[in-house]
C-alpha cells in the first residue's frame, strides 16, 4: 500500500514540479522593448525597394518533416545536418531574391528543438552589410511533448534585415495570450517596428510581425488583428510617414478562396484592417504555406496563401512575387515586393 501512494505521489508531483519549472522561468518581455540591433548599415533609403518574407521554420520544419501540432510525429528537426542543409538552403534563398529588406521569422539563436544550430549568427554573419534588428518571441526552457522525442528547449524570434540605416528598432507585444497553463508553452507574440528616414524626411515604418496559429477559434488573433488596427490608424499620418507590414499573418489573405473546411491555423483575415486605407500586397498565384501532418507531397498536402504584406495608401506597388521552392528548406515560401513612396 505504501508502494501505491508512494508512486501516485510520484505521478502528481511530476507533472506538478514541471508547471513550476516553466512558471519560474516563464519569458515575460515587456510591453515595450528595445529591439536588439547588431549591424548597422549608413546606406540611405532610396524612394524604391524591395522587401522579402519569409518564415524559416527554424529551419527544421523542411519538406521531409512533419509537425505534431497538425496530426504529425515530430517537434524537432529530423537531424543536426539536416537543420545546417536547410540553413544554408535559407541562406541561398535571401541571396537569390536580393532583396532591400528582409522580414525573417522563426530564427533560431540556439534550442534543443533545432540542434542548438544558431541560424541567427550564421545569417548577421553572411549578410554583414545589412543592418540587423532582432527580438525574441520565444524562450522556452523545455518543452517535455512529445513524450518520445520531446521539443525541448526553444531560443528564437523576428530578424529584420534592412540595407539601409535604421534609425531605431522596437518590440511590440501584440494583444491576445493563451490560458493558463498553454501559455507557458506557447510563443510570445510580437511584432517588430524599424524606423527609417526617407530622402523626403519622412519616416518609414518597417513592420515585421507573425500572428498567433493553433488558437481554434480564432480569439487570440482577433485580439491581435485588432490592436495591430488600433495602432497603425494612431501612427499613420500621410504627410509625416509611410508604413510597410509584413510576415506570416497565420490569416488567409485572398478571401475569394476561403472555405468552411480550412485548417485551424488558418483563419480569414478582417476587412477591417485593410478596408479604408491601408491594402493588401500578396500573390494569389503561389501559396506560401503548406500543412504539416506528414512529409510534403506536391498535390496532397494542405497549401494557402498567408505570408505577405500590408502598405498604407501612400506607398505604391511597383511588384509581388511569391518564389515557389516547393517547401524544400522551410514550410513557407518567399514572398518579394516592389514598393515605390509616393
Amino acid at each position: 500500500m505504501v508502494y501505491v501512494l508512494i508512486a501516485v505521489l510520484i505521478i502528481i508531483l511530476i507533472p506538478i514540479s514541471y508547471i513550476v519549472f516553466l512558471m519560474i522561468f516563464e519569458y515575460k518581455p515587456k510591453v515595450i522593448e528595445d529591439a536588439i540591433m547588431i549591424n548597422s548599415s549608413i546606406k540611405k533609403l532610396p524612394n524604391e525597394f524591395s522587401v522579402s518574407t519569409l518564415n524559416f521554420g527554424y529551419c527544421s520544419l523542411d519538406k521531409d518533416n512533419d509537425f505534431f501540432f497538425e496530426g504529425g510525429k515530430n517537434a524537432r528537426g529530423i537531424s543536426h545536418e539536416k537543420v545546417c542543409s536547410n540553413l544554408e538552403g535559407n541562406s541561398n534563398i535571401i541571396k537569390e531574391l536580393n532583396s532591400d529588406f528582409y522580414f525573417i521569422q522563426e530564427i533560431d539563436e540556439k534550442g534543443s528543438r533545432s540542434y542548438d544550430v544558431n541560424q541567427l549568427e550564421h545569417i548577421i554573419s553572411r549578410f554583414d552589410k545589412y543592418s540587423s534588428s532582432f527580438v525574441y518571441n520565444y524562450r522556452l526552457k523545455f518543452m517535455w511533448y512529445p513524450l518520445i522525442k520531446p521539443m525541448g528547449s526553444a531560443y528564437g524570434g523576428l530578424l529584420t534585415l534592412s540595407k539601409y540605416s535604421i534609425l531605431n528598432s522596437k518590440r511590440y507585444e501584440l494583444k491576445g495570450e493563451e490560458s493558463f497553463p498553454r501559455r507557458l508553452f506557447f510563443l510570445k507574440r510580437c511584432m517588430v517596428v524599424s524606423t527609417l528616414k526617407t530622402e523626403d524626411n519622412k519616416d518609414l515604418y518597417m513592420i515585421n510581425l507573425h500572428l498567433s496559429a493553433y488558437d481554434t477559434n480564432g480569439d487570440i488573433r482577433k485580439q491581435q488583428v485588432k490592436f495591430l488596427i488600433d495602432y497603425l490608424n494612431e501612427l499613420y499620418d500621410e504627410e509625416k510617414n509611410y508604413i510597410i507590414v509584413g510576415g506570416d499573418w497565420n490569416h488567409l489573405l485572398p478571401k475569394e478562396i476561403y472555405k468552411d473546411d480550412m485548417p485551424i491555423w488558418v483563419n480569414l483575415l478582417p476587412e477591417e484592417l485593410y478596408q479604408d486605407k491601408f491594402r493588401l500586397v500578396y500573390d494569389k498565384t503561389v501559396n506560401t504555406v503548406r500543412s504539416e501532418e506528414k512529409p510534403y507531397i506536391k498535390g496532397e498536402n494542405f497549401e494557402t496563401v498567408i505570408d505577405g504584406f500590408l502598405v498604407s495608401p501612400n506607398i505604391e506597388t511597383v511588384d509581388v512575387k511569391t518564389v515557389d521552392y516547393e517547401f524544400e528548406y522551410t514550410d513557407h515560401n518567399p514572398v518579394k515586393a516592389t514598393f515605390r513612396l509616393k
